[in-house]
């Protein structure tokens, strides 16, 4: 083979417009569910703030503070979905996609600053607890759990597959448990007049809300590093293209995610030098549709050539030392 081949499955690339769209349409489901949800929170935002003033409850106060937030994270993430369905352009030719994990890290910062707050406030109130209208308190948390499990229902089926879904819903989800937290303050302040229970059920709550943040902090780390997204090895795949017809070396293999869900590939396929173009093509296209199959990797750009890169890795990255 003489020359060397840049392919794209076009066939590929069909089922990813016809994926695309499925996905906006997922998309546009997702907006309304966080449009609306932003609606509910924010309207028992000031609700909350409201009866905290009005019951002189710094503990309903402060759970106004975490729907606050709540209603801050949908937002975001709100704006982040919306630009991540702009189409490609030429300063953007991947799209908006990577919108959605700035957003994703976004919320999962704020958390954990908001767990610190948490910690720092509990350790105040161990010391020196406010006196809180136990059974108003009970009351008005109440209503703002059944917020916050409305809320979580409607990004429930989204934060399976969607970075920036899942982080809004671990921010409504764990405000629900500071609810049910609240909830339980209030009851054995009502009951038995014991004080310390509030600062030590937010304390509790904080150590919650870094726990699951973790996770989310570390995948949207991992994508904006461009590292290879997780389940997947470069060993696994590296041998599964090796055993295509045709194929007799792989390097220059880089896997990354662009945004949640749309995985991409590039490497360079190397062949015998008196493969014919067409058998060349046929391999690649071999190459892309079990990439697409077997690992869910949809944007697969595949070099065919008949030697190797002088280069010093299997990944033929160079240094800035070496590009002088």
């Amino acid at each position: 083979m003489k020359t060397h081949d840049h392919d794209h499955d076009h066939k590929n690339d069909h089922a990813h417009s016809h994926s695309h769209s499925h996905l906006e349409g997922g998309t546009g489901r997702q907006s309304r569910a966080f449009a609306f949800g932003l609606a509910i929170t924010a309207v028992f935002v000031v609700v909350e703030f409201v009866a905290g003033f009005w019951f002189n409850s710094l503990a309903l106060i402060s759970d106004a503070g975490h729907n606050l937030t709540d209603a801050l994270a949908l937002g975001f993430g709100l704006v982040a979905l919306r630009l991540a369905r702009r189409a490609p352009d030429a300063s953007k030719t991947y799209g908006y996609h990577r919108a959605g994990i700035l957003a994703a890290t976004l919320n999962a910062t704020t958390l954990v600053l908001i767990s610190l707050y948490i910690f720092y406030e509990g350790a105040q109130r161990l010391l020196n607890p406010p006196p809180v209208e136990g059974w108003a308190v009970v009351g008005v948390a109440g209503i703002a759990l059944l917020v916050n499990l409305g809320v979580a229902a409607l990004l429930l089926g989204s934060a399976k597959d969607d970075l920036n879904s899942r982080s809004v819903f671990l921010h409504i989800a764990t405000d629900a448990v500071a609810s049910l937290g609240v909830i339980g303050a209030g009851l054995v302040e009502g009951l038995t007049g014991w004080r310390q229970i509030d600062p030590l059920i937010s304390i509790l709550i904080g150590l919650l809300i870094i726990w699951s943040s973790w996770g989310i902090i570390k995948e949207a780390t991992n994508i904006l590093l461009e590292g290879i997204p997780a389940g997947l090895h470069v060993e696994d795949i590296r041998q599964d293209v090796l055993e295509q017809p045709g194929v007799s070396a792989v390097h220059d293999l880089h896997v990354w995610t662009i945004g949640s869900g749309y995985r991409a590939l590039s490497c360079h396929v190397q062949m015998d030098d008196t493969t014919t173009l067409a058998e060349a093509n046929r391999t690649v296209q071999g190459v892309v549709a079990l990439l697409e199959e077997r690992y869910d990797i949809r944007h697969a750009t595949v070099q065919a050539e008949c030697q190797s890169c002088e280069a010093p890795n299997d990944y033929c990255v160079k240094s800035p030392a070496d590009a002088h």
